[in-house]
């Protein structure tokens, strides 16, 4: 039964041990993320090794009151604010914290690495800094950019802060490392402030897959997918990779710190590789329809309200804009035109049966100019109605 139990305990990418009554132990082994990532068709959890931000801290409650926690970390990192808030987390900590570094400590994972009282480095271990970073989709005005430039660059300014506080150096120097990416092994790492010593342990274990989209860091395979460029002087080659991963990731140059090009073919590749973006593009998608729904429903009432002057029947107006089956200003159009040609026909079969009502009817005598100036008035009139119902009816004249 116990074996059970541990089969289908969700494996984590992270593990919270109680050394003894004073100290704890956690084992950071994954990508970090604010939260973990599902199948947006099934709503099962996606494989992988995820430091989820809110499972986390979750668990951190149980060792928060340790004197000593000791952290293992090797991870390429992830979302940025996940990784401040598990750091300002730690900082907060009563205990003595420290943190270790035992292959790769890169993105928002250097921000956690910071938390320790005591941050060490084994001597191969590497330690990546970089600016933040994101994915644009859609299209962008010149204020929005603006927007989202001060969102970056606050974010920025807040690794900037934690960097300077805990090495030592100015806030330029910071930026200036943030640059692009920076490396630094164990004794580097101390020179700059960012660690506090090295340790002696066995060699770290580092190498990349022939196509760089994977990197094995002391027998933990890590997408290469957030990193614009990696140190040449780690191995290439010879990973056995699981079925199918290389599908999951954009493929880089790291060489040449080329641009990415994409082999995912399929939607299923897409939903594994990019769980969360996938997820936005549905949202927004989903609300870019809304709005498009929004913005041609006030462009078909608007040009309805172009041409309503012209129609008599207000009714059909009412029933076009509103009814159970709205119509567009051309279909309401067409409408009005056969309404309108109804009733012309109507008059006009009218007209022609009076005319033959009145066949053979002989002038009543004269009675005078008066009565001549009215029946000619009268037949004016006639003749003038007839002129137009005609004209509306396409211009022809018979006779």
């Amino acid at each position: 039964m116990a074996l059970e139990q541990t089969i289908d305990k969700p494996v984590k990418a992270y593990n919270i041990a109680v050394i003894d009554d004073d100290t704890a132990e956690i084992n950071m082994y994954g990508e970090v993320v604010s939260k973990y990532p599902v199948d947006w068709w099934t709503g099962e959890k996606i494989p992988g090794n995820f430091i989820a931000l809110d499972e986390f801290l979750q668990d951190l409650k149980e060792i928060e009151d340790k004197a000593n926690i000791i952290i293992h970390i090797n991870s390429v990192g992830g979302d940025f604010y996940a990784g401040l808030s598990i750091y300002n987390r730690l900082k907060g900590l009563p205990g003595n914290i420290t943190t270790i570094n035992d292959g790769l400590a890169a993105s928002a994972a250097s921000i956690i690495f910071q938390a320790g009282d005591t941050r060490k480095m084994n001597a191969g271990s590497n330690l990546m800094m970089h600016g933040v970073s994101g994915l644009l989709f859609d299209y962008y005005n010149i204020e929005q950019l603006k927007a989202i430039i001060k969102q970056f660059t606050a974010h920025n300014n807040a690794a900037i802060g934690v960097y300077a506080e805990r090495s030592g150096k100015t806030k330029e120097e910071c930026k200036n490392l943030m640059t692009g990416e920076t490396w630094l092994t164990g004794q580097e790492a101390v020179d700059a402030g960012f660690a506090d010593e090295v340790i002696d342990s066995a060699p770290i274990q580092m190498r990349l897959t022939e196509d760089q989209h994977f990197l094995m860091a002391n027998g933990v395979l890590f997408s290469t997918h957030r990193m614009s460029s990696i140190p040449q002087g780690i191995l290439v080659g010879n990973i056995v990779v699981p079925a199918g991963k290389t599908l999951a990731h954009p493929e880089k140059n790291k060489q040449t710190g080329g641009k990415e090009s994409m082999e995912i073919k399929t939607l299923e590749e897409m939903k594994q590789a990019f769980p969360e973006f996938v997820a936005q593009m549905e949202t927004a998608a989903k609300e870019a329809g809304r709005a498009e729904g929004a913005r041609a429903e006030r462009e078909r009432l608007q040009a309805i309200e172009d041409i309503e002057n012209a129609i008599a029947d207000k009714d059909i107006v009412r029933n076009a804009k509103y009814g159970e089956k709205p119509l567009t200003a051309e279909q309401l159009a067409l409408v009005a035109m056969q309404q309108e040609a109804r009733i012309k026909a109507a008059v006009l079969d009218g007209m022609q049966n009076d005319g033959k009502a009145t066949e053979g009817v002989k002038a009543a005598p004269n009675k005078g100019n008066e009565e001549n100036t009215q029946k000619e008035d009268e037949a004016e009139l006639v003749h003038g109605a007839v002129e137009v119902f005609q004209s509306m009816m396409g211009g022809k004249r018979n006779g």
